[in-house]
């Protein structure tokens, strides 16, 4: 009898929820100082929820790292340890050469990877996509960050960035791309070139860590893990990923201008098929406050499916704090190019115009001399006959 109350009891207990985990990888020299300065910001989260790696061919750069960092050298037989001397192809044949070890950056059964690497040099550019067709392979769910180049370090640096971030789409869920140019619109006076990058990466960790904030802390309303993966769900998708905090009495129009309008990020949001979005707020947030914001996102992407969150926070006293995150398969280049053609299709209308009103005009011309013949004509024969005679 004390046997199957046991069982009983075993059976009632109630199954232990998984917790996400999620893996931030920093891929070269670049990306390797976008997490180190992310994991200082985002310290309020455990390694068990969220954790960081550094992978370089450069041995002396992952020893400068903090240690809230794990360090993953590789390409070694390649490298020597010393770097790719900015050379992408070197990046890849170091990559490739380590394919076996590089897996195990993939075991220990994580939810999401996200890599983060700045195009345009050696390791991050040459290995990058390696690293994600691996993930790619293994099933596993993916997310990018990568940054372009200025456009002062020159068109050729521009192209291998481009060139290796097209491989790189092909492998992820979906991924988000921060031009350094965009570096210039929040930088203010004679910034510091440091500090600038660091603007940068204030940004980011500011948006990351509302993401993460809306996977790990309950909300009235919850977003969770199944939601952020329907979100991410597919190939080559571009996301929009944005954090704001403003106070509660702001208007909508504020609030949602800032949201919407990340000025490192452009985002096509009338092409988004899948938005997320989580509020943060004391209980002083009223309701109208919260369906006028939700009526903005809907106007903006009329075609996307709305994911609707709400958390109560006690950080956020009279303070509303918003985080949003969006996918969409068509990236604004693409809208673009689809636009250029109409733009052929106008000009050609306006050209077939203009012959038009020059044949229109050519006949008007032809029928006015053919009268005034006519009429000349006309008049010769109203002459007497005599007349004419002597005329001629």
């Amino acid at each position: 009898m004390e046997t199957k109350q046991k069982e009983i009891k075993k059976e009632a207990e109630p199954v232990k929820a998984k917790k996400v985990r999620i893996r931030i990888i920093g891929v070269g020299g670049g990306g390797s100082n976008i997490i180190a300065e992310l994991s200082r910001k985002l310290k309020d989260f455990s390694s068990q929820k969220v954790d960081f790696v550094a992978v370089n061919t450069d041995n002396q750069a992952l020893k400068n790292l903090p240690t809230t960092v794990k360090s993953f050298p590789f390409g070694s037989n390649i490298t020597k340890g010393l770097g790719t001397g900015r050379n992408p192809e070197i990046g890849e044949k170091a990559a490739k050469e380590d394919i076996e070890r590089i897996k195990n950056l993939f075991a220990g059964d994580r939810d999401l990877y996200i890599f983060v690497s700045s195009l345009g040099g050696g390791t991050g550019t040459g290995a990058t996509p390696v690293l994600v067709k691996i993930a790619e392979e293994m099933g596993l769910n993916s997310m990018g960050i990568f940054t372009l180049p200025f456009s002062f370090e020159g068109k050729k640096k521009m192209d291998i960035a481009l060139k290796s971030l097209e491989r790189i789409k092909e492998s992820l869920n979906a991924c988000m791309v921060l031009p350094n140019e965009k570096i210039f619109s929040i930088a203010k006076g004679d910034i510091s070139f440091n500090d600038s990058l660091n603007l940068l990466n204030n940004r980011l960790s500011e948006s990351l860590e509302g993401l993460l904030r809306t996977i790990y802390m309950p909300g009235l309303i919850n977003i969770d893990w199944a939601d952020i993966k329907t979100i991410i769900e597919g190939k080559k998708k571009t996301a929009y990923l944005n954090f704001t905090k403003a106070k509660s009495t702001s208007s909508v129009d504020e609030i949602t201008e800032e949201l919407l309008k990340n000025p490192i990020l452009e985002y096509p949001f009338e092409n988004a098929e899948n938005v997320m979005f989580n509020v943060e707020s004391d209980k002083s947030l009223s309701l109208q406050m919260l369906s006028l914001i939700s009526e903005k996102i809907s106007e903006l992407s009329p075609n996307a499916r709305i994911i609707f969150g709400l958390m109560q926070n006690p950080k956020f006293k009279n303070d509303i704090g918003i985080t949003i995150f969006a996918t969409s398969e068509v990236v604004k280049e693409e809208v673009k190019k689809k636009e250029k053609p109409k733009k052929k299709v106008v000009e050609k209308e306006e050209e077939k115009e203009v012959e038009i009103r020059k044949n229109a005009l050519e006949i008007k011309e032809e029928e006015e001399k053919k009268k005034e013949k006519e009429d000349e004509e006309e008049s010769i024969y109203e002459i007497p006959t005599f007349l004419r005679k002597q005329k001629k």
